[in-house]
Formats: C-alpha cells, sequence, structure tokens
C-alpha cells in the first residue's frame, strides 16, 4: 500500500509538508504526536492520501488508509484546527509539565477539538465509506495528546479481529457483522480464509450483542478468544 500524493516523491517528503500544515512551532508535544501518527501508519503498512480527504469548513485534514486484520479497509480521517492551536500557543511557555500537578487533562479538555478525527470502513456493496463511531471517550479527562489517540486508533483497527473483542467496542463489533463478510466477498481478506471462518467470527459477535449480562458477555468473550485466537483469558 506504498502510495503517495503525486507531488511528493517520497514518504519522508509527505510527512515534511504535514509537518509543516498541521504542527505549530510553538507546540512540540504536539508536533511530537504527529510522528507517533506517521509510525503508526508505517508500522501498519497503511499511507497518508491528502487529496481524498473529506474537507470540513472549519478544519484542514488527511486520510489515512489501511487494512485490517480482518481485510477490511479502513480510512481514518483527521481534522486539525490551526486557529486552536494558535490560542493554544499564546501561553503555552508558561504551563509547568513537571509541577506537582500533571496539567494535560485541563489543557486538553478545553482544546481538544484542535484535532480529533473520524472512521469510516469501504463498503463494496455500494462504493461508499461507511462510518464508524469510534473516538476517544468524551467523559473521561484526556490524559495525552490528540495525535497519540490517533496513532493508537490505527494501531487497534489494524487489528480489528482482536481489538473487536474489547469490552468497550460495541460499535465496532456491531459494524464487523457486515463488515466482514463484505470484506471476504470482495476478497480482501488473507487467501486461506473461508467463509467458515467468518461465520464462526461473527456468531460470536452475534453472542456477544445477544448476551443477557456483562457475566455472560465476558464468558462469551473468554470462549471466543481461546477459540478464535487461542488466547486464554478470565472470565472476570
Amino acid at each position: 500500500m506504498e502510495k503517495y500524493n503525486r507531488i511528493y516523491a517520497t514518504r519522508e517528503e509527505q510527512e515534511d509538508r504535514i509537518r509543516r500544515n498541521f504542527g505549530h512551532p510553538a507546540l512540540e508535544p504536539h508536533n511530537n504526536s504527529l510522528n507517533l501518527i506517521f509510525e503508526s501508519v508505517n508500522d501498519v503498512g497503511g499511507y497518508i492520501d491528502e487529496s481524498a480527504a473529506g474537507h470540513q469548513y472549519d478544519a484542514d485534514c488527511f486520510a489515512i488508509r489501511f487494512k485490517g486484520t480482518s481485510g477490511i479497509l479502513w480510512r481514518i480521517t483527521v481534522n486539525y484546527r490551526s486557529n486552536i492551536a494558535s490560542l493554544m500557543a499564546e501561553r503555552f511557555d508558561e504551563i509547568d509539565f513537571d509541577g506537582e500537578q500533571d496539567p494535560i487533562g485541563a489543557l486538553m479538555h478545553a482544546f481538544r477539538n484542535m484535532m480529533d478525527f473520524a472512521v469510516h470502513w469501504y463498503d463494496f456493496r455500494d462504493g461508499d465509506w461507511e462510518h464508524v463511531c469510534i473516538h476517544e471517550s468524551r467523559e473521561k479527562e484526556p490524559s495525552c495528546w490528540p495525535g497519540d489517540n490517533v496513532a493508537s486508533a490505527v494501531m487497534a483497527l489494524s487489528n480489528d479481529l482482536r481489538t473487536a473483542f474489547e469490552p468497550p467496542m460495541n460499535t465496532l463489533r456491531r459494524e464487523m457483522r457486515e463488515a466482514y463478510p463484505v470484506a471476504w466477498s470482495a476478497r480482501q481478506t488473507p487467501p486461506d480464509t473461508e467463509f467458515s471462518d467468518v461465520v464462526k467470527y461473527v456468531g460470536y459477535l452475534t453472542e456477544l450483542a445477544n448476551s443477557e449480562s456483562k457475566e455472560d458477555a465476558y464468558k462469551i468473550r473468554a470462549r471466543a478468544l481461546k477459540d478464535l485466537f487461542d488466547e486464554e483469558v478470565e472470565e472476570e
């Protein structure tokens, strides 16, 4: 999946451009989080596509595209608002990050819209991108820079078959009940994947969706992880 916009000769040139357009000279931690995004994209064999990102009126955007272990094609659109970054930078050098209280939570709670992201999977049935509601929790105080969350989403979805069994991933499980069979039909799954494998996997997702209690859900999850990944976990 080695792709760049045609104006770039190398991946490094594209990353340098994104650093200039999506970074800020006074916000070193934010710039470092951009580097973390680049590393995660490289690790999963994905690529960054600036031309295909869905632009918002108030943000500059780029899209990250890659394939999960399921064969599903994922797109994460990153939205950056430079005006919010510039406001944060006004007094950023006055913040003590080495003090007794970590300021990152208070800072990013107020400025979390500086950078956010949206997740979609490619639906071969109609050639459109389907939105998946996956994002950092709005109920918890942020503990990192937004780019760190983007990198985490890339890594999680690159291993989507396993990530779907994490307890908070209700929306991902629901979407993969459709997306996984579609990916198989479109010949996107690994060559040795048979439809019986898809049926078994989706069956566990359906069991989880229909479970009547948290205790039942953990039992189903433990049985699925053992059967699908030979992974032992406590039923909790």
